[in-house]
């Protein structure tokens, strides 16, 4: 619609136009045919028989002639016949660049895509997380600044910045995702809590534990002891928790470490947008060189063309003079000269219509120069405003680069920040996991030894109550059937205990097995540290020694049996020493209840 709407005023236009180039030439056809008919009166009064009378038309003629010619050489007007127009000028000076593709001062700067630009900014300015492990804030305030300064200078020219204001979403949707990058410290704060708490009731169960034991309640002792370990497994539990925080947090955090292919693809869509601008200002300086030859050219042929007809003009009033004063003379000599009078007045005619047809010539070449000054100025200034929209361009586009390579340096700093916190984090863990297996080694450890102790305890009762129950059907002794009643109730108990030790011995290695990669994890870090197991074999050799010396204590006459455990004792001592010097610890550990030994006490 708009379209046809301009090409209908623009025919309109053309028509208008041609209607008073039509009328122009009316008048001037009609200011040059009363002039050549003066003329021909002039040369039918050469002809007459009344000398003085004809002499005297003549010279009123002559008047008339002078003012009509005066008329003609300033009535004369060819401005509005089209002479010289743009595509001549293109033609002519060899142009490059059409109307199409320059700026017109009528265009509006399209730059609402910039001011969203800004918006997304703001609201990014007012994430919680911008000032997490690395600071957005200054990169943002930087940003927003360099953004409104495009705005500022989009407002001053005739550029789309639509597709500009397209580079830099990625990099701030981007900002934005690592800015939302969940906080890992936030996300372990729940877990912290129930390892204290956690912990905290291990420390109860130790005190109420030791309380039992003082006060012989083994049972309670015992009880308490399972409920340590319990509690130390749920320690685990929370402990492979945190592991699976942190590696959620930088799993999240991953997708940022190519954030400088996000910046090589922005660098390529600016690079691009700064080579059309500089490939168009290229061509308009040339077509503005161009054109200012063509001026100084025009300059040149319009001073020597007004100065060939000032010339000409001069010539023709000179010969206009010479012919009166020919004509006087002639009046003169009418009667000899009337043949030579005639001819003056012919040639009189002939200079007057060839001057009128040279006044015509010129007032068109004035005509062609006006307008080609005025076609020049017009795309001159379209071409000057073209070159300063590509300058105020590439302004723009390095404004929005620098925008893009701070925005991803800042994204790069809080990746690689947050992937050191998390091993940083991690090895903390590791240790804290360290504590807590030897907790739950040491107690399961604990619990196992004491079981095997009571598994002896019962062997040894077995045997005793088999030995009295034998003597018993030896001599038909009533107290047979206690005896036997006491024998199965102590193989129900060691049936029990059996399965009690063995329940223990697996929780002993699922532990052990689960905290194979942490110890791993501690070795490659370099943390030096003692293993549980080995801790908790070097306890029981301590505790046998300790009871070795009780039962030395009470019991003088097996001295002999004494100094041989001792003796035992003493080589497996020297063998573990030996051993842990000679070759490093393996993956496997050696179970506690390997190295003790029988006792028969």
């Amino acid at each position: 619609f708009f379209s046809f709407f301009f090409y209908s005023n623009m025919a309109d236009a053309t028509e208008v136009t041609l209607e008073a180039a039509r009328k122009q030439k009316i008048h001037n056809l009609k200011l040059k045919t009363t002039c050549l008919e003066n003329e021909e009166y002039i040369q039918e009064l050469h002809v007459s028989d009344w000398s003085e009378t004809q002499k005297q038309k003549l010279a009123a003629a002559h008047e008339k002639a002078a003012e009509l010619l005066l008329a003609v050489e300033t009535g004369t007007k060819w401005n509005l016949t089209q002479a010289y127009d743009l595509a001549k000028l293109m033609r002519v000076c060899g142009l490059e660049m059409s109307q199409r593709e320059l700026y017109k001062p009528e265009d509006k700067p399209q730059f609402m895509d910039i001011i969203g630009l800004k918006k997304t900014l703001q609201e990014l300015k007012q994430n919680r997380n911008k000032t997490r492990i690395v600071s957005f804030t200054g990169m943002i305030d930087n940003a927003i600044n360099k953004v409104e300064k495009v705005e500022e200078e989009l407002r001053r020219s005739q550029l789309d910045a639509t597709q500009l204001a397209q580079v830099p979403v990625s990099t701030l949707k981007q900002t934005e995702d690592i800015m939302n990058v969940t906080n890992v410290q936030t996300a372990l704060s729940s877990t912290e809590e129930q390892i204290k708490t956690v912990l905290g009731q291990i420390e109860k169960t130790n005190e109420i534990q030791n309380v039992a034991m003082s006060d012989g309640e083994m049972q309670v002792a015992e009880e308490q002891m399972y409920t340590k370990v319990q509690l130390q497994e749920r320690l685990i539990v929370l402990i492979h928790d945190k592991y699976r925080v942190t590696s959620t947090v930088e799993d999240e955090n991953a997708p940022f470490k190519k954030i400088y292919e996000t910046q090589k693809k922005a660098n390529q869509e600016t690079s691009q947008m700064k080579d059309a601008k500089r490939r168009l200002k290229q061509r308009c300086e040339t077509d503005l060189k161009h054109i200012h030859d063509a001026i100084q050219k025009a300059d040149l042929e319009d001073a020597e063309a007004m100065k060939r007809f000032a010339s000409a003009k001069d010539r023709s009033e000179r010969f206009l003079r010479d012919n009166i004063e020919k004509q006087d003379e002639c009046w003169r000599k009418i009667q000899d000269l009337e043949r030579q009078l005639q001819k003056l007045g012919t040639e009189r005619f002939e200079e007057v219509k060839r001057r009128i047809e040279e006044n015509d010539r010129e007032e068109k070449r004035k005509v062609e120069y006006q307008q080609f000054l005025e076609v020049v100025s017009q795309h001159k200034k379209l071409l000057e405003l073209t070159v300063y929209n590509c300058d105020l361009s590439i302004r723009v586009i390095g404004l929005i680069e620098e925008t893009v390579a701070e925005a991803c340096s800042a994204i790069k700093a809080r990746h690689d920040r947050t992937n050191q916190e998390l091993g940083d984090l991690r090895l903390e863990i590791h240790k804290e996991y360290l504590e807590f297996f030897r907790m739950l080694y040491l107690t399961l450890g604990n619990l196992i030894y004491k079981k095997e102790k009571k598994l002896e305890e019962l062997d040894r009762n077995i045997r005793t109550t088999h030995i009295q129950l034998e003597f018993c059907i030896e001599t038909f002794d009533p107290n047979a059937k206690k005896h036997s009643d006491a024998k199965k109730q102590l193989y129900m108990v060691r049936a029990q205990t059996e399965e009690e030790l063995a329940m223990l011995k697996e929780k002993q290695s699922t532990a052990q097995e689960e905290f194979q990669p942490t110890e791993e994890a501690l070795v490659a870090a370099g943390i030096d540290f003692q293993h549980p197991a080995d801790e908790q074999n070097e306890e029981i050799l301590n505790r046998r020694s300790k009871m070795v010396e009780y039962r030395a204590h009470l019991s003088k006459h097996e001295e002999v049996k004494i100094a041989a455990e001792r003796e035992q004792i003493k080589r497996m001592k020297q063998l573990r020493q030996s051993g842990a010097s000679k070759s490093p610890r393996s993956g496997v550990q050696t179970p506690p209840q390997m190295i003790t030994g029988t006792n028969n006490y």
